[in-house]
């Protein structure tokens, strides 16, 4: 067993890592956020994110050799279509056959995020999920490590605890399990000490495997395809849907009225249209018919004013009523109020309007 090193649990976005642990002396210690890892000594371990590297887990017993399994593994995900490009890797952990899906350049982006880290390369990439023992049949284990990693481990499957999956993949009626980071602490030091699956490459090498029950490894292969994709969507829904409502609740606070998220961006709107209007009011109107102009070459400026009731006056000329009509246009979906404009003045070849602008 390495007798020094660190384990690295790399994050799903890259940059600090969501965990760290230092081994030494057959102990392993949680290392603070913001260590300073650059230049690392001893073996390197990397855990890659739950989300990213879902496991396969079917019981080791009777007939098939670990060569077979393999080969039904990387046939069920090609009939599946994940990840074209992709390799299967199997390994073997407490009686189970696990396989994972390897993308040379998923491969490279992890390796590359452990060199901005520590100046090298890991020893050994893993999933993060593989550090939960394998549950029996109708429970399911959960972890949450570091920054908020939660990982989930069935009889079949480990995976990142997202709602989807979760779901998806845990009995109706399990019981679950939760463990602490520091009771992890002999599966970290046996991930640092013996990977039970390198996803660098190398199937486990003896590992029987149930012919009978193969045709579940499609079944999950399947399983997975669908609710990794749906677990991500779900994730970015619930951003959004958090900072939608933390921005009409405090638009609500100034504005009571206020309902959804519509109703508050018009609220807003309204407010720093009514803030525009008065004598200190000519920056926002004028620009907002700069704009206007700037989107109609055919249209120039012949006159402006600004009032003291905070309204603009201006003229302007063009050849035709179209390209001014298109101007009176744009200032008015930019919520711009515009009095009612006499008829247009023809001068010489051209044409001549002049309205009055004021926010609502």
């Amino acid at each position: 067993m390495p007798d020094h090193g660190l384990i690295l649990l790399l994050a799903e976005t890259g940059g600090p890592p969501v965990a760290a642990w230092c081994v030494g002396d057959g102990r392993i210690d949680a290392l603070p956020p913001g260590q300073d890892l650059a230049g690392w000594r001893g073996r390197i371990t990397a855990l890659v994110p739950a989300a990213q590297a879902p496991v396969l887990a079917l019981t080791a017993q009777e007939t098939a050799t670990a060569d077979q399994a393999l080969a039904v593994a990387r046939l069920a995900a090609q009939d599946h279509g994940l990840a074209p490009g992709s390799t299967v890797v199997a390994g073997r952990d407490d009686g189970q056959v696990v396989t994972t899906l390897v993308a040379q350049q998923a491969l490279a982006a992890w390796q590359a995020q452990v060199v901005a880290l520590i100046g090298r390369s890991a020893d050994a990439l893993l999933p993060a999920g593989l550090l939960l023992p394998p549950p029996p049949a109708g429970t399911v284990h959960r972890a949450s490590l570091g920054r908020g990693m939660v990982l989930a481990r069935t009889d079949q499957a480990a995976f990142v605890a997202e709602a989807p999956l979760w779901q998806a993949l845990v009995p109706d009626g399990a019981r679950v399990v939760d463990w602490a980071e520091r009771d992890l602490g002999p599966r970290l030091l046996q991930a640092h000490a013996a990977p039970w699956l390198d996803m660098q490459g190398g199937a486990a090498g003896q590992a029987a495997w149930p012919v009978r029950r193969l045709a579940r490894l499609a079944v999950l292969v399947s399983v997975l395809a669908l609710a990794v994709p749906v677990a991500q969507i779900v994730r970015w829904r619930v951003d959004a849907a958090r900072i939608a409502a933390a921005s009409v609740a405090q638009v609500r606070a100034r504005f009571p009225a206020v309902t959804d998220l519509a109703s508050a961006e018009q609220a807003v709107n309204a407010a720093r249209l009514r803030a525009q209007a008065g004598a200190d009011g000519w920056a926002p109107p004028t620009a907002a018919l700069w704009q206007a102009l700037r989107a109609a070459p055919g249209v120039r400026l012949a006159g402006l004013q600004h009032t003291a009731q905070g309204s603009l006056r201006f003229t302007l000329a063009a050849r035709e009523i179209a390209p001014v009509d298109a101007v009176l246009l744009a200032l008015q979906r930019d919520g711009w109020r515009l009095a009612q404009p006499p008829a247009p003045v023809r001068d010489g070849a051209g044409i001549v309007a002049t309205i009055t602008m004021r926010a609502p």
